[in-house]
């Protein structure tokens, strides 16, 4: 990240003279650069009004800070794995941090240099809430967001017994009719023959040799099994005594969370689009009326 320094130097014709030399000189050492800082001519008033802003500048200037870190932060968090890029994408006016700060210009129409500097800083600090309570809800929003993902991706990533089984069934390894229905089963590994040679008899009601293995992992595979409707609950709680646990299972759920999946991660996008929070160089901006006007203080005092 390039530093840079403000340097304060006075109008007349001999410093002007020594800061074209310094520029002459730095520009030889391609090590750094030099522009004007264009500042305006602000309605100072008298040293008393100035005194009397001293703390009030000094907590907007502190504020301005904290909203500008915390915009930072929040588009860190938003870009995730690209959350070093953030500076590139920060843009303030539609140009980069650097363009806008060493071209920097003061926006008399918001910001009337006309008004005593005391209207200018209630300006300033009605922005800078504003914008730190948008920041607020649109942090709120993102995280909200962000955890509904996260929990879906739990259900979709997740052990045989909660995870999504769209990716492992299909509709051809289902029998639903009038009277008959597909259950799906999770077996442990070590359990693989005790089910073979006992899931027919977990109910008299058990299509005999339809159970498949439909999907494995480390832990164990969820099997299939076909019998009649009317056996459902008689089958579920002889397996369950069996350590055999039958996943409650339909397409339409699936295909729900599916949906809902897709509608976070867009959503989620759409976060990382907007991760602009509202001006977040125009808070910079404002930190720099802060500081000059600081500066005046000094000057005077």
């Amino acid at each position: 990240m390039t530093d840079l320094w403000l340097i304060s130097v006075p109008l007349d014709k001999t410093t002007l003279t020594s800061v074209e030399k310094l520029k002459r000189t730095i520009a030889k050492t391609n090590l750094a650069s030099c522009c004007k800082f264009s500042i305006p001519d602000l309605k100072v008033g008298i040293l008393d009004s100035l005194l009397s802003m001293a703390d009030d500048l000094s907590r907007l200037d502190t504020l301005t800070e904290s909203v500008i870190k915390k915009t930072h932060q929040c588009m860190r968090e938003v870009m995730e794995q690209s959350g070093d890029k953030v500076l590139e994408n920060a843009l303030a006016n539609g140009v980069d941090l650097m363009s806008y700060t060493t071209k920097f210009q003061w926006d008399k129409a918001k910001y009337p240099t006309a008004l005593p500097l005391s209207s200018l800083a209630d300006i300033i600090g009605k922005e800078v809430s504003q914008m730190e309570t948008e920041l607020k809800s649109r942090a709120a929003a993102y995280n909200s967001v962000k955890t509904s993902l996260q929990s879906l991706e739990k259900i979709l990533a997740g052990t045989l017994q909660t995870r999504s089984l769209n990716d492992i069934v299909k509709k051809e390894d289902l029998v639903v009719s009038e009277y008959l229905t597909t259950l799906l089963v999770v077996v442990t590994r070590g359990s693989y023959r005790q089910w073979e040679e006992t899931y027919e008899s977990l109910s008299k009601f058990v299509v005999p040799r339809s159970s498949r293995k439909l999907y494995e992992d480390g832990e164990g595979a969820i099997f299939s099994v076909t019998l009649f409707k009317r056996a459902v609950c008689e089958f579920k709680a002889i397996a369950q005594e069996s350590k055999f646990i039958v996943r409650e299972y339909t397409f339409d759920l699936e295909a729900k969370q599916q949906q809902e999946m897709r509608q976070q991660s867009f959503h989620k996008k759409e976060q990382y689009v907007n991760c602009d929070i509202p001006g977040i160089c125009q808070h910079e901006y404002l930190s720099y009326i802060c500081y000059h006007v600081n500066t005046n203080l000094l000057e005077i005092s």
